[in-house]
């Protein structure tokens, strides 16, 4: 668990358009409403499921609430779908106990992360010289803690 953030002191700029905290930016939203009404949510098949997923990680939609919410309204179970399509899901995961945080700064307040946002946009900013982006990784390791296992500075 996270400590150390407040929700209610944290204003965190968006940074995808779409419905409602979902995550998903308008496109994405219709890619999934398109794709799913090629199937039958009552008859789904292995294949079915197969190509859904596939459909979504070709195309960048990440599992996660939005995409959650997204099937269930199109009448599909996200977790039927996975299951068909041999996805593991988070109970799958829960199995292996929580990540390891050792070495990573689990306390970041709202001024690190507007700190963390800038370095991060400065990061992705067009024209940076790869000494100015290891600079910039560096700065946002520091930040984040100095677990060498986050990222790799290579990226």
């Amino acid at each position: 668990m996270i400590e150390g953030i407040s929700a209610g002191a944290m204003s965190i700029p968006p940074r995808q358009a779409g419905g409602a905290g979902s995550g998903l930016s308008a496109d994405q939203s219709q890619l999934i409403h398109n794709t799913l009404n090629e199937f039958d949510a009552d008859a789904l098949t292995e294949a079915d499921a197969l190509s859904i997923v596939s459909t979504f990680s070709e195309t960048g939609i990440q599992p996660g609430k939005g995409l959650e919410k997204a099937m269930e309204s199109a009448g599909f179970d996200p977790k039927t779908v996975g299951e068909l399509a041999g996805v593991e899901g988070p109970a799958q995961r829960g199995a292996m106990g929580p990540p390891p945080t050792s070495g990573v700064n689990t306390s970041l307040n709202e001024e690190m992360l507007q700190e963390l946002y800038s370095l991060l946009d400065q990061y992705y900013d067009a024209g940076r010289t790869d000494e100015d982006q290891t600079s910039l990784l560096h700065s946002i390791q520091g930040i984040l803690g100095e677990d060498e296992r986050l990222f790799s500075l290579s990226a």
